[in-house]
């Protein structure tokens, strides 16, 4: 029951009230807008040309203009829609697959919109590298001491491993855990409490 509750929850977290719909249009070889900033339960539609796909990204990829798949959110050929459970929080790359080397790029920014102490929570995380392949880093600023947990799933809502279980942290916290090498290669939640507060981090692993 409780797999099942997380589950329901992984899917839908980002859901709420006020969430809305941004559309995206392909015009030539870019996506306009190229940039757009939405909150925490909303969607994103692309309208593209026949020819044109989007393609979610590595931001080492994005940069470089390069067209590989991280494993991220897909839009076929035409468009199609992404929904929130696609769109952690954070910077999600993405390119047109065949038009990538010409530019063809753009970001879909997601900010908090859940209240003031998940966007502070979400402020002092950092959660690195992403894509994640032997270990993963996680560093933790704080003004008083807190108990803060981190703990792992699949996208699916299994717990794969608790990472840290309850300790209480304060300061500048900073530590790396090590990700196991039986643990197959795709899209995992980094699901971290601090006090009443949690924040999840949506992570590739290779």
């Amino acid at each position: 029951m409780k797999k099942l509750i997380l589950a329901l929850l992984l899917s839908s977290f980002y859901l709420n009230v006020s969430s809305k719909t941004w559309t995206v249009l392909s015009s030539g070889t870019t996506f306009t807008p190229a940039t757009v900033t939405i909150n925490q339960g909303d969607s994103v539609k692309f309208t593209l040309d026949a020819s044109h796909n989007a393609v979610e990204v590595s931001q080492t990829v994005w940069n470089a203009n390069g067209n590989t798949s991280n494993n991220g959110f897909s839009v076929p050929f035409s468009g199609g829609t992404v929904t929130p459970s696609k769109l952690a929080i954070g910077t999600h790359y993405y390119v047109c697959t065949p038009h990538a080397s010409f530019g063809m790029k753009g970001k879909i920014i997601v900010q908090a919109a859940t209240g003031l102490a998940e966007t502070i929570l979400e402020s002092n995380v950092s959660v690195y590298p992403n894509p994640v392949s032997d270990q993963l880093n996680v560093r933790l600023n704080l003004t008083e001491s807190t108990m803060f947990e981190v703990k792992l799933y699949d996208i699916q809502g299994k717990l794969v491993h608790t990472l840290l279980p309850k300790t209480p942290v304060s300061g500048a916290f900073s530590q790396t855990f090590p990700i196991s090498n039986e643990l197959v290669p795709g899209v995992y939640f980094v699901r971290m409490t601090m006090g009443n507060n949690t924040t999840y981090r949506k992570v590739i692993h290779l």
